[in-house]
């Protein structure tokens, strides 16, 4: 089994933000897959059939800074026997557009994977990156991250977030290494190979 949660904020104020790329990306994987979402207390989730594994989506419905604490309610729920966590999530450090994987690392300042490494008590998990962009100064992060994009970088968004719905999809069912060396390759190289 495995685990895709994607970060991002709870309601319709924030749907459209650049931080909650990773709620797009698992509504995208949801829709992909013909399932419903259930909502809990805490969570909303899914699961669907890729190949011949099971692929649960989550959503912490505790805001950003507290997304550990969704992802432990749907454990205590659920169970955690999955062979593989990915968290999905927008990355700043990247421009708009682009999708990387990488297996651990450190957070880089963003709140809802710090609140996954404290919950989790470790980092070794997998993560797929949206670029969003970096505002010229550091003042702006939260204004830049909290807003709605323009037209054209919306477009371009889209676009990443179906990409990295397919990496997620890649994963499950061909591994995270075949998955990192298509994808990360396909955004170095312009690359259109599939999985």
């Amino acid at each position: 089994m495995f685990l895709a949660v994607g970060l991002g904020n709870p309601g319709t104020r924030f749907e459209r933000t650049r931080h909650n790329a990773g709620f797009r990306v698992v509504d995208i994987l949801a829709e992909r897959l013909g399932v419903p979402w259930k909502s809990e207390d805490r969570f909303s989730w899914a699961r669907g059939v890729v190949g011949d594994k099971t692929l649960y989506l989550l959503k912490p419905l505790t805001f950003m800074n507290l997304s550990g604490e969704g992802l432990l309610a749907f454990f205590a729920h659920h169970g955690c026997a999955f062979e593989e966590l990915i968290v999905i999530h927008d990355e700043l450090d990247f421009p708009p557009g682009v999708v990387r994987i990488k297996i651990g690392g450190g957070v880089a300042g963003h709140r809802g994977l710090q609140s996954i490494v404290e919950a989790l008590g470790r980092e070794d998990f997998v993560r797929v990156r949206v670029g969003i962009g970096k505002p010229e100064r550091r003042e702006l992060v939260v204004d830049h991250v909290l807003g709605v994009p323009e037209k054209e970088e919306s477009i371009i968004l889209e676009a990443a977030e179906k990409r990295a719905a397919e990496a997620v999809l890649c994963i499950v069912e061909w591994g995270v290494q075949r998955a990192m060396n298509v994808f990360n390759a396909r955004e170095e190289n312009g690359q259109k190979e599939a999985c």
